[in-house]
């Protein structure tokens, strides 16, 4: 974003509906001038038809052998009621095979169906409907069934031992990308509730435990622009040592303006931390048990990728120089670099790139072009995602003119 296009930015940010149809104009008349599909000094192997998810999940299983993924019929069309894919890995590094597993209908572009590995067990998770509810499906790489949890899974430990759920269909009604197409609840209706919360799952146990509730998040430092508000959570997301996690509180005004507070809890829901932001974080990805990376904006300073120190109000400024607008990281194993992308710019390239944090050293790893049909709920982000090793990044583009899993080989950044 250059300087012209970041003080346009600035200007109608907090105006979504202005938002959205400057960027689809803007890009629409700048998308007509040709250019290179994708560009990269690095391998790229393409698997058209499949997606993974989100950037804060690794897709590989322990032994880097398997790759998680998505199988779809529809490359841009938002999931309906009844809509289905299929769960499954690749097996090998660069082998065509995919093992189908499963189905499932509570799925959505941005997050596909939480589908990840269960610690250290080789077992597979993934959200589902089992005809009432929501639920998470716990299954061996053979698709046979081991458990179900009362609940969706919205964040897992990394050691596989608890889980965090909120309610995916209250996104339906302000955040669709993210919510599932099947299901109802009638608390969903509510601006604000003290029916509906964060859950901790214990799977060793299966019990479920209510953390707290919107309306007690709510009333902690109340804003104005809560008033009349509608109120959901989302993005939570596990420490490394699983002791901690941060979730975002979320409220979208009667005007269609989102503002979001990020928090810091311990599992039992106790030591509460929020953050200093002013209105705007979006993704995340932990460094350490005590460092999160986000990208958020802090009155008199701006919007950048910041480094915050949890139960603390320090934090510094990460790329300052270099980046620019918002994307979705995640480190590395080695927890010196992490891996983040960019929304299309107005050309609708996205870019890959690798942040070093010690000697503050950005490398370009690829730009791709994605079809201005992939937009809006919709849309295609990289999501950047390590293997086990830190030799490969796998991610979801369009840039073929369908939606594919692709992963980049990185035999030069070990």
């Amino acid at each position: 974003m250059h300087a012209i296009e970041r003080l346009i930015y600035n200007r109608i940010r907090f105006h979504p509906r202005l938002k959205k149809s400057v960027t689809t104009i803007y890009q629409s008349l700048f998308s007509l001038v040709p250019g290179p599909k994708i560009d990269s000094s690095f391998p790229v192997q393409i698997r058209e038809g499949y997606f993974f998810g989100f950037h804060d999940k690794c897709p590989w299983s322990l032994d880097n052998s398997k790759l998680l993924a998505h199988k779809f019929d529809n490359a841009c069309s938002f999931p309906e009621e009844g809509d289905k894919i299929i769960i499954g890995y690749f097996n090998g590094d660069s082998s065509a095979e995919y093992v189908p597993l499963a189905q499932t209908p509570t799925w959505n572009w941005q997050m596909g169906s939480m589908l990840q590995w269960v610690g250290e067990t080789g077992k597979i998770l993934y959200n589902d409907y089992d005809g009432e509810r929501h639920v998470a499906r716990i299954i061996t790489c053979n698709g046979e069934l081991v458990a179900t949890l009362p609940r969706p899974v919205a964040a897992l430990s990394i050691d596989g031992t608890h889980a965090i759920s909120h309610s995916f269909i209250r996104l339906r009604k302000v955040a669709r990308a993210y919510s599932y197409p099947i299901g109802a609840e009638e608390k969903a209706d509510l601006p604000i509730t003290d029916k509906d919360g964060l859950y901790l799952i214990n799977l060793v146990t299966g019990t479920v435990k209510e953390l707290f509730s919107l309306v007690k998040i709510a009333a902690i430092h109340p804003e104005d622009s809560m008033r009349k508000a509608y109120h959901y959570f989302t993005h939570p997301l596990f420490a490394p040592n699983g002791e901690r996690f941060v979730f975002f509180h979320r409220w979208v005004t009667p005007a269609g303006q989102t503002w979001t507070r990020m928090f810091s809890s311990d599992i039992s829901g106790e030591k509460l931390h929020l953050f200093k932001t002013a209105g705007v974080v979006t993704h995340t990805a932990w460094k350490d048990n005590q460092r999160i990376l986000a990208y958020a904006l802090i009155k008199g300073i701006g919007d950048h990728y910041y480094l915050f120190t949890d139960l603390t109000d320090r934090f510094e400024i990460i790329g300052k120089d270099y980046f620019t607008s918002d994307g979705h990281p995640q480190f590395a194993p080695d927890k010196k670099r992490f891996v983040t992308d960019t929304y299309p710019d107005r050309h609708r390239r996205q870019r890959l790139i690798i942040y070093d944090t010690e000697n503050k050293i950005p490398q370009l790893l690829l730009n791709a072009r994605s079809p201005l049909r992939y937009r809006g709920d919709v849309r295609c982000d990289f999501h950047p995602r390590w293997d086990r090793k830190g030799n490969q990044v796998a991610f979801d583009s369009a840039h073929t003119g369908t939606r594919a899993l692709c992963t980049v080989s990185l035999p030069d950044l070990k």
